[in-house]
């Protein structure tokens, strides 16, 4: 007679390394206030747009003109959340140095990769969540707002659905960038300053510089947000292989951090 074991199967490594990460990233109240924050960001910027659009209709200087609205025009809040959605990711990742839970997390599991990998995951699900979401409220909204008013606006099921998943992903590369540079890097300051040097002030600063403004296109921002907004420039990528440039920055800066994890003490 065969005695059968009682134990239950081990997830899988992954898995419970997602599921480590998860629970500590939302137990922290800071790190869901700035969730709260960058998608509050999107829904009420969003919902300002619109009320400051029908108001125009009231307003003398706008008088006889022909007030019209894009879909596009509301997906421009999410440039503003990157930032929050960045600043995010920096503090968890580099939160675990400074606290030495690295150490802790890198014990509970047989290799080390599988940490990194399940943090970006996680990051990069809260950013696509946040993106989607707050798209999605912020188109919502618009009609709801805009609604009976004399603003031409008449958006497409199809291209509000597609905005939406755009931002989501939009937002999920820039959680992976900021996650790669931040576990690289280790020290908030440090981290946060190549982060939002990288996001914020990089794009403008390489366009405006004779020669060599083309290469802008090239940055994370400007790539990336071709996804969700037409702009004119140098380069002029079409949205997917914009997205495509900034997935190419976010795997590198994952890959980096993944080699100088396995070099480098915890």
């Amino acid at each position: 007679m065969t005695r059968r074991s009682t134990l239950t199967p081990a997830r899988p490594l992954l898995v419970g390394a997602v599921a480590a990460e998860a629970v500590k990233l939302w137990t922290l109240l800071s790190h869901r206030m700035l969730a709260a924050g960058a998608l509050l960001t999107i829904i009420g910027t969003g919902a300002l747009l619109s009320v400051s659009l029908r108001s125009r209709l009231a307003d003398p200087r706008f008088a006889g003109q022909t007030i019209t609205a894009e879909p596009m025009q509301f997906m421009d809040s999410v440039l503003w959340a990157q930032i929050v959605v960045a600043v995010l990711a920096v503090l968890a990742t580099t939160g675990e140095y400074t606290s030495g839970q690295a150490r802790l997390s890198l014990l509970a599991l047989p290799a080390r990769s599988p940490w990194l990998a399940a943090k970006a995951l996680v990051l990069a699900t809260l950013g696509f969540l946040i993106g989607a979401i707050g798209a999605a409220c912020g188109l919502g909204l618009s009609v709801l707002i805009l609604a009976g008013s004399d603003v031409v606006y008449a958006p497409r099921l199809g291209e509000s659905v597609a905005l939406a998943l755009g931002s989501g992903a939009y937002l999920a590369a820039i959680a992976v960038l900021a996650t790669g540079l931040a576990a690289a890097l280790r020290h908030v300051a440090g981290a946060l300053t190549a982060v939002l040097g990288l996001l914020v002030v990089a794009p403008p600063l390489v366009s405006s510089i004779p020669g060599i403004g083309e290469a802008a296109d090239y940055t994370p921002t400007y790539a990336g947000r071709r996804l969700i907004s037409d702009f004119h420039s140098v380069a002029q990528l079409d949205p997917w292989t914009g997205f495509g440039v900034l997935a190419l920055w976010a795997v590198v800066a994952l890959l980096v951090a993944g080699v100088l994890l396995h070099l480098r003490d915890a």
